[in-house]
C-alpha cells in the first residue's frame, strides 16, 4: 500500500505496471549477476576470508544510490529509469543477506581479524558512501543550473 507521507518513495509506483515489473526484475537480474560475479573474482575461496568482492559491492552500491536519488533522477524522466537501476539493479547489486552470511562464517571460524574490519568498514563506509554520493548529486545538480530539491535529497534518508 502506497505511504502518502513518502510521496517519492518506491511504494508510490504501485500498482505495479507490466512495464515496471520488467524493469525491476531486469535490474534486479543483472545487479544480481554482477554481485556474484565480482564476489567470484574477488572473493577468496575460504569462508572466513575476507571478503572483498561483496564488500565493494556494497560500498559502490551505497553510493550510487545516493547519486541516484539526488541527480539522476532529475536528469533522466523515464518512468523505467528507477525501478530498473535504484529498485532493481543497486538494492540486488547489494546485499546485506550476503553480508549477514559471510560476517557469520567469519565468527564461526573465529577469524576476528577479517571480521571486526569488514562489518566495521561494511557498516560505517556504506552510511559515508550514500551521505557522498547524495551530496555529489546535489552538487552536480546545482552545477548544471537544476534548483536543489530538499525533497529529493531526503528521500534516500527516508528509504534507508
Amino acid at each position: 500500500m502506497p505511504d502518502a507521507s513518502r510521496p517519492n518513495s518506491a511504494a508510490y509506483h504501485w500498482p505495479l505496471t507490466p512495464g515496471l515489473i520488467l524493469a525491476i526484475v531486469v535490474g534486479a537480474a543483472l545487479g544480481a549477476l554482477g554481485r556474484e560475479t565480482l564476489g567470484w573474482l574477488v572473493n577468496g575461496p575460504e569462508p572466513h576470508s575476507f571478503p572483498l568482492g561483496t564488500l565493494g559491492a556494497n560500498l559502490s552500491g551505497a553510493f550510487l544510490l545516493g547519486l541516484f536519488a539526488t541527480y539522476l533522477d532529475r536528469l533522466i524522466r523515464n518512468e523505467f529509469f528507477r525501478p530498473f537501476w535504484e529498485i532493481g539493479f543497486v538494492r540486488s547489486f547489494t546485499t546485506l543477506s550476503t553480508f549477514s552470511l559471510e560476517a557469520v562464517r567469519m565468527v564461526e571460524a573465529q577469524a576476528w581479524g577479517n571480521f571486526l574490519p569488514y562489518v566495521a568498514i561494511s557498516v560505517l563506509g556504506g552510511l559515508l558512501l550514500v551521505f557522498l554520493g547524495e551530496r555529489l548529486g546535489t552538487t552536480l545538480g546545482i552545477k548544471s543550473g537544476h534548483d536543489v530539491d530538499i525533497e529529493t535529497m531526503g528521500r534516500v534518508e527516508r528509504e534507508l
